[in-house]
């Protein structure tokens, strides 16, 4: 089985787990929490939740009861009709999802969420069969939803002057505002302190993520992520990226924040103290521009610029090279900026293990913000050179 795997491993394919019916989860809610409930948070372990039970309007997705999923015979649809005890898999129809959904949006979700976990390799992407038993694997020079990365002449690490291949890469945390429903709940997030809104922005899904009306409380998204994963990331290397606008209607102010990215972990492989920061980085504007910021305990270091400030689709990540290097690379809308190291320092107002997103002050304004996705992946299969 293993040489049929892109990478020739069976370590790197993804499992991936749809949901059921409403009816089904109404019905056996005790078995659906024991049985669905167990896929859920998994993200660490590679073992992904699709969510099918809502359409993207949040409304249920029809079942193949004959009220909720008609045939039209004109257009040569046959739903309840053609199912029957030849080939369903029990008579209770509210059990299943109507053809049409399973034509449609269930297989739609699970073939995206099968070139998301599985597919974002090089070669997967241009069709190279899987390496033989015993044999090497290309280097991956695919860098998601960050144009302009240009690929390394060694098959080595843009940017980081490490010798070695990637062949794929895991994700171990991951927002997408474009996944179901886009609500965070679903997608093992958790949120609290401000006002957070699923929009459309150009045909696609944002998550608006603002102060309540009337406070100025800061508000925080967070995600728990294993300790082992944080380690990975320094071990292996990989990437913290976010895509982001600040929304039409917010008026530029010198000095403001957009939001915060903080990563604080209890156990460090270099041994440094516990909870320091794996990630402490802000996005401030100052008379004119969007900045990105490193935020090191007592001082405050800018990274790179966005350039002028503006409404428009923003890309920031941060690349780690790998062999516990605590060296990273910010990348700025596909530009790579000058490599920094990061500071061990410890901050209590953040969670040991959480990635956090914040707009980090509660003493004033700070911009609404809009995101697309937030993920953080770890390179699999390095190979010493």
């Amino acid at each position: 089985m293993a040489e049929q795997c892109t990478g020739g491993t069976t370590a790197s394919v993804p499992w991936i787990c749809g949901d059921t019916t409403y009816y089904w989860k109404e019905r056996y809610a005790a078995p659906y929490e024991a049985v669905y409930g167990g896929y859920k948070g998994k993200a660490a372990q590679n073992i992904h939740f699709v969510p099918l039970m809502t359409d993207e309007h949040g409304v249920n997705v029809p079942t193949n009861e004959p009220s909720e999923d008609p045939d039209i015979i004109p257009a040569g649809y046959y739903g309840a009709a053609s199912r029957t005890a030849s080939n369903w898999t029990s008579a209770d129809r509210k059990t299943h999802f109507s053809s049409w959904a399973r034509r449609g949006l269930v297989s739609d979700r699970l073939a995206g969420a099968i070139l998301q976990y599985a597919g974002r390799t090089l070669s997967f992407l241009t069709g190279q069969s899987a390496p033989q038993s015993g044999g090497t694997t290309p280097g991956d020079d695919v860098s998601p939803g960050v144009p302009g990365v240009e690929k390394p002449q060694d098959g080595g690490v843009a940017g980081t002057g490490h010798d070695e291949a990637v062949s794929s890469t895991r994700t171990v945390a991951e927002y997408d505002a474009n996944s179901g429903n886009g609500v965070w709940t679903e997608q093992q997030w958790g949120a609290a302190g401000g006002k957070g809104t699923v929009t459309d922005d150009g045909g696609r899904k944002a998550l608006r993520l603002e102060k309540q009306p009337g406070k100025l409380t800061s508000w925080k998204m967070f995600c728990t992520v294993a300790v082992e994963e944080a380690k990975n990331l320094l071990s292996k290397g990989g990437e913290i990226a976010v895509r982001f606008k600040i929304p039409d209607g917010s008026e530029l102010v010198n000095g403001q924040f957009v939001f915060g990215l903080y990563w604080p972990v209890s156990q460090w492989a270099s041994g440094a103290a516990a909870n320091s920061m794996l990630a402490s980085f802000f996005l401030q504007t100052d008379a004119s521009n969007l900045n990105l910021m490193h935020h090191k305990g007592t001082s405050n270091a800018q990274l790179g610029t966005f350039g002028a400030f503006d409404h428009n689709w923003h890309t920031v990540v941060f690349r780690f090279a790998g062999n516990n290097s605590e060296r990273v690379v910010p990348v700025i809308d596909g530009t790579e900026q000058t490599a920094f190291d990061l500071v061990m320092w410890t901050n209590d107002g953040f969670t040991a293990d959480t990635l956090t997103l914040t707009d980090i002050t509660g003493a004033k304004a700070t911009y609404p913000v809009l995101l697309d996705t937030v993920t953080v992946k770890v390179n699999e299969n390095r190979e010493s050179a």
